[in-house]
C-alpha cells in the first residue's frame, strides 16, 4: 500500500490553430470527438505499450459498459491520426500542430501552454479517469524515521507547494495546496473511478480485445 501524493485526470489538448485551419469546432465530450471533421486529427496512446491508454480504456468501459465503450472506440479510430507508444506523445504532436487533438493525462498540456503554445484543455463532460500515484515506505527500511519524514512532507502544503512551483503540473492531494496556472480545481471536475483490482485483472483481455477489434475498424 502507498499514499498519494498528486493526481494527474484525463484530458483533451486542442490546437487552436489547427482547429481554425480544418474550421472546426472545440469538442466538449467524447461524443463531439465522433464528428468526422476530426478524421486523422487526433492523437492518442495504445495501450499496447502505455499505462496511460489502459486508463483511457478501463475508464471509458466503466461509465459506458463495455460493449458500449468498444462500439464508441470503433468508430473513433477513423479520426485517430497515430496511436503513439508514450503515454506523452499526443501533448507534442497536438503541441506543434501535427494534429489538432491530443488526448492523455494533463501535466503536459498545461506546461506547453505555460510556453505559449497555442493549446486549450478540455475535460469532456462524460467525465475522465484520473491517476493518483502513491509513495510507500519500505518494510525494513534502514532509515524510517527520514522516509516518514519526507512522506509526510512530500503531502504537506508546504511539499505539495514545492511541486507546484516546479511546474510539475500535478494536481495536489492537499486542499491548502497551490494549483499550478490555469488549472482548474479537481474538484470542479467530472471523474471516473476505475477499481484498480479490477483493472489489474482485466487488462490481458480489455487490451487485447482493443487489438482486435478497434485498430482494424474503419
Amino acid at each position: 500500500m502507498g499514499l498519494s501524493f498528486y493526481m494527474n485526470p484525463m484530458a483533451f489538448a486542442v490546437n487552436t490553430e489547427a482547429l481554425a485551419k480544418i474550421n472546426a469546432p472545440v469538442p466538449a465530450s467524447w461524443e463531439d470527438l465522433l464528428n468526422p471533421v476530426y478524421k486523422g486529427q487526433i492523437q492518442m496512446p495504445t495501450p499496447q505499450s502505455s499505462g496511460a491508454a489502459y486508463k483511457i480504456i478501463s475508464s471509458l468501459v466503466v461509465s459506458m459498459g463495455e460493449e458500449k465503450a468498444y462500439e464508441y472506440m470503433k468508430k473513433l479510430n477513423p479520426n485517430v491520426q497515430t496511436y503513439t507508444s508514450s503515454g506523452t506523445g499526443p501533448s507534442k504532436g497536438v503541441a506543434v500542430g501535427q494534429c489538432a487533438i491530443g488526448i492523455q493525462f494533463t501535466p503536459a498540456f498545461f506546461k506547453f501552454i505555460d510556453e505559449g503554445y497555442p493549446l486549450q484543455v478540455v475535460f469532456p463532460k462524460e467525465g475522465v479517469g484520473f491517476e493518483a500515484p502513491a509513495v510507500s515506505i519500505i518494510k525494513g527500511a534502514k532509515n524510517l524515521e527520514a522516509a516518514r519524514i519526507l512522506v509526510d512532507w512530500l503531502v504537506s502544503k508546504k511539499g505539495q507547494d514545492v511541486l507546484s512551483e516546479a511546474k510539475t503540473f500535478f494536481y495536489p492531494v492537499n486542499a491548502a495546496a497551490s494549483l499550478g496556472k490555469g488549472m482548474p480545481a479537481f474538484s470542479e471536475l467530472k471523474t471516473v473511478d476505475v477499481d484498480v483490482d479490477w483493472a489489474g485483472k482485466n487488462k490481458k483481455r480489455l487490451v487485447e480485445r482493443w487489438v482486435n477489434e478497434v485498430l482494424p475498424a474503419k
